[in-house]
């Protein structure tokens, strides 16, 4: 990783983060239209327009309609390509908004694609490379070995004999994804105002969130960052050598170009499609991430997030290996505490530590609904995480379902990191069926926790701690000085708050209302006897004493009446 480093034509300008590797052009309006007409005859032609006849109810009787149009749908992003397929492949994990037709169209989507020319991945390398190809490697094999719709991967050799992988961004889809991504938004947001289906599924901004994930894998910077924090943390774990991940050449990537360690071996998806039984190292092999995973979510902070069986490879020697980390999630100190509690909790099967854990997440709209929360968490628990129970991207949005509905707003790293969890889980499921994902992960957490109980854990443990506490163990004597001389000096003031708590509140102005009642019944009620008592006036047209003493009267009750209904209601409160 060190070294003399080429002069690479990305250096001489740099962008904007998420701009990929050439300067954005402004797209001519003519451009936009041409792609447009474009995408229509595409559409039309597979039977995806009009889009109001689209089905995504879920109907039993109107299944066979909906896997037809989906198969259209299907075949009409695949003729598209560039970032409508990329598009519908993030489209497919998500169960909680697209019918299982829907779903299962999706996922069929092509992930190997034609390679570009290879004479315009050629000019490109060279020109970021600032030379021919033969000045940076020995040998460099034109034909890739994995193609997709946003990058292709290449197989080459360093001088000193060292097999690397070379990503290279394909030419012009950084200009291609811009175009069909604003493309894309903006029939999201006609599609948003005509259809209350799309609103109520939240679809516009599903789109906005996919499109702003897509146009930052065009920046391998930011890849090759990932790398670097999943490495570093891999090498800190207990377990450091039960996992491979590639090393990164740094002083030949760039925005557009990633070179790294080439993996000798199969892919998930490779061995699965495979005729025959499975090779033995396999389900351990699928153990031993899950466990990394759980390790980068509740310690590292640093997960890869899109572990489906094409991230996943099985080395000669039966290590796992994990690749292509354009989407990996972060949780700060914070929120990995909270997992931890939460992890704690669920090993305990203690439902009550899983409530404190959520509701440090924040404060719940009105706090009189803590124990019907608590009970709705329970029942989450029993139903979606119990045994036997299958992690996907409906369990999500069931515990998000939960916690908005009693006003918690949820964190969206909290969010992604479950989204990841479902995404393995289908990769577990796909690849060794009888794979219990929760009961294993009971097992491999308490494996985790006593990992992070070993003397040299907990010295790193402690000693991260104590550098946090020295700030404010160097700012005590002074702030004990400032105490001692304001208590020296009468300066000394306490702020309070009171009255926080909408229950201290509610109590408060119902005490006032009370008492104000009570003062105006009993004042009108002295005023009615008196009026009541007195003589009859013996000037013609002034108030008649009776009847202003009965009208007192009345309001003297209805006054009473209504303290004691509020204290009634008060006390059911």
């Amino acid at each position: 990783m060190t070294g003399p480093r080429p002069t690479l034509a990305g250096d001489r300008e740099q962008r904007p983060f998420g701009g990929g590797p050439r300067t954005r052009q402004t797209h001519s309006v003519l451009s936009h239209g041409r792609r447009f007409t474009q995408l229509m005859r595409i559409a039309r032609r597979n039977g995806v327009l009009p889009w109001r006849r689209l089905d995504f109810t879920t109907a039993p009787e109107r299944s066979a309609l909906r896997a037809q149009q989906a198969e259209g749908f299907r075949r009409a992003l695949e003729e598209a390509g560039g970032a409508f397929v990329k598009l519908g492949q993030l489209l497919s994990t998500r169960s909680d908004l697209l019918p299982v037709e829907w779903v299962d169209a999706l996922s069929k989507l092509q992930r190997d694609v034609e390679p570009a020319p290879w004479g315009e991945v050629r000019t490109m390398l060279e020109d970021r490379f600032g030379g021919p190809l033969a000045d940076v490697f020995t040998v460099f094999h034109e034909t890739p070995v994995a193609a997709a719709s946003i990058g292709q991967v290449h197989r080459a050799i360093l001088p000193g004999g060292r097999a690397v992988a070379v990503k290279v961004l394909r030419p012009g889809i950084v200009e291609e994804v811009h175009r069909d991504v604003d493309i894309a938004l903006r029939f999201m947001r006609f599609v948003d105002r005509t259809s209350p289906r799309a609103r109520m599924m939240g679809s516009r901004a599903v789109a906005e969130q996919y499109a702003a994930d897509l146009l930052r894998q065009l920046d391998f910077r930011l890849e090759a960052r990932n790398l670097l924090a999943l490495r570093a943390m891999q090498e800190r774990s207990a377990r450091a050598g039960e996992l491979h991940l590639p090393e990164l050449v740094d002083h030949l990537s760039s925005d557009s170009i990633l070179v790294m360690e080439y993996l000798d071996g199969e892919t998930i998806t490779a061995i699965n499609a495979r005729p025959g039984p499975a090779p033995a190292e396999l389900e351990p092999a699928m153990r031993t991430v899950l466990r990394a995973f759980i390790r980068q979510i509740v310690f590292d902070g640093v997960y890869h997030s899109d572990l489906h069986p094409g991230n996943i490879m099985l080395l000669p020697d039966g290590r796992p290996a994990l690749v292509d980390f354009g989407s990996v999630g972060r949780l700060d100190l914070r929120l990995r505490e909270t997992t931890q509690e939460l992890l704690i909790a669920y090993l305990q099967s203690d439902t009550e530590l899983i409530g404190d854990g959520l509701l440090t997440l924040g404060t719940l709209r009105n706090p009189e609904d803590e124990t019907a929360f608590r009970r709705d968490i329970s029942a989450f628990i029993a139903y979606e995480l119990g045994p036997g129970a299958r992690v996907d991207v409906a369990t999500v949005d069931a515990l998000v379902a939960v916690l908005t509905r009693y006003g918690l707003l949820v964190p969206a790293e909290f969010v992604a990191a479950f989204r990841g969890f479902a995404i393995l889980d289908g990769a577990l499921r796909s690849t060794v069926p009888d794979f219990d994902l929760l009961d294993e992960s009971r097992h491999l957490a308490a494996e985790q926790i006593s990992d992070q109980m070993a003397p040299k854990a907990m010295m790193s443990n402690l000693t991260t701690e104590m550098l946090s506490m020295l700030p404010g163990m160097r700012r005590f004597p002074r702030r004990v000085d400032r105490i001692g001389a304001a208590l020296e000096n009468g300066e000394l003031s306490i702020n309070i708050r009171v009255l926080a708590d909408r229950r201290d509140r509610r109590m408060l102005s119902g005490l006032v209302r009370q008492v104000l009642l009570s003062l105006a019944g009993l004042v009108t009620g002295v005023a009615s006897l008196v009026f009541l008592t007195a003589s009859p006036p013996e000037t013609a047209g002034m108030i008649d004493p009776a009847t202003a003493g009965v009208v007192l009267g009345g309001v003297s009750l209805v006054s009473l009446v209504g303290v004691g209904v509020d204290v009634l209601l008060g006390r059911s409160r």
